[in-house]
């Protein structure tokens, strides 16, 4: 998928995603992680429509997105990062905007939530705390009755207090209210009792998807001796690094079979699924441009 650059927006466009497919299964939070750059929030903005995909097929709740459009899908709320009202602008300055602008949008729902949340309704946007802002833009997302609610980097600016506030909020809506969630992320911090399925991005593309407790089980986290890592005596290792002389990666839990005594093995965390195949995937590129600087 091609977008415009902004330095250049006539001239070449920027192939932002390369070939991604990933789904985000109904009733589940779905993480979509990468570092910065990867192509998530561009993904997301396919996805709600803001912007058109130039191939591919994207598909939100059964029905099939075609051409850009100025609202999101039916069905669908976000909350992008930033908010994007102006900051001196009160809750009832959204509430307004947001009737006039969004068929089923609920005022009383809106109060009802922020009250809820103890976000004042007559507070400016620039006063409030950035978890407040985040409960925010959640409840104003949440007052259109949506089935998918889209979050961009929603933790970003939260404090540890904040953070898990808000995800404890997010999962008991999921469980009272049968919604589903796809946030982007690149901080992991508190996501492993949070994150159902798992997409992780580098460079445009999935470079692992699946259920995180799937995932967990056909993964493991090696450690081994670094001399015995060398060559193709261990094959399969997943973004291998040496620490200390033990090398560090993650591998097949079928390719550890029959491993000898020295080898560590345990089972992996969710930043540990993140991270190997995120270190995998920036060697590749790494030896892709010198590939292509040495046949230059």
């Amino acid at each position: 998928m091609s977008i415009p650059s902004p330095e250049k927006p006539y001239g070449d466009p920027i192939r932002a995603l390369r070939g991604l497919t990933f789904t985000a299964p109904a009733g589940q939070v779905t993480g979509l992680v990468g570092a910065n750059g990867a192509g998530k929030t561009t993904a997301l903005r396919a996805i709600e429509g803001a912007i058109r995909a130039t191939s591919g097929r994207i598909e939100v709740l059964g029905i099939e997105q075609g051409a850009a459009r100025t609202a999101p899908p039916e069905g669908l709320a976000s909350v992008p990062d930033p908010h994007g009202y102006p900051e001196h602008w009160t809750a009832h300055h959204v509430a307004r905007l947001r009737r006039a602008a969004i068929p089923g949008f609920s005022v009383r729902d809106f109060g009802r939530r922020l009250r809820s949340f103890g976000v004042p309704m007559d507070r400016r946007l620039q006063d409030l705390s950035d978890g407040q802002a985040a409960l925010f833009g959640v409840s104003a997302a949440l007052a259109q009755d949506p089935r998918l609610l889209i979050l961009d980097e929603p933790l970003a600016r939260l404090d540890p207090l904040a953070r898990e506030r808000l995800v404890d909020i997010l999962r008991d809506l999921l469980a009272r209210e049968r919604r589903s969630l796809l946030l982007s992320t690149h901080d992991l911090d508190g996501m492993d009792r949070f994150i159902d399925h798992l997409v992780v991005m580098a460079d445009g593309v999935a470079v692992l998807e699946g259920s995180v407790e799937d995932l967990k089980d056909d993964f493991l986290v090696l450690g081994a001796p670094a001399p015995a890592t060398q060559g193709n005596d261990l094959p399969g290792l997943i973004g291998p690094e040496e620490i200390s002389g033990t090398t560090w990666a993650l591998i097949a839990a079928e390719d550890a079979v029959g491993l000898d005594t020295e080898t560590q093995l345990h089972r992996p965390e969710l930043s540990d699924l993140v991270t190997y195949p995120l270190r995998a995937a920036a060697s590749r590129a790494r030896t892709h441009r010198t590939t292509k600087e040495g046949t230059a």
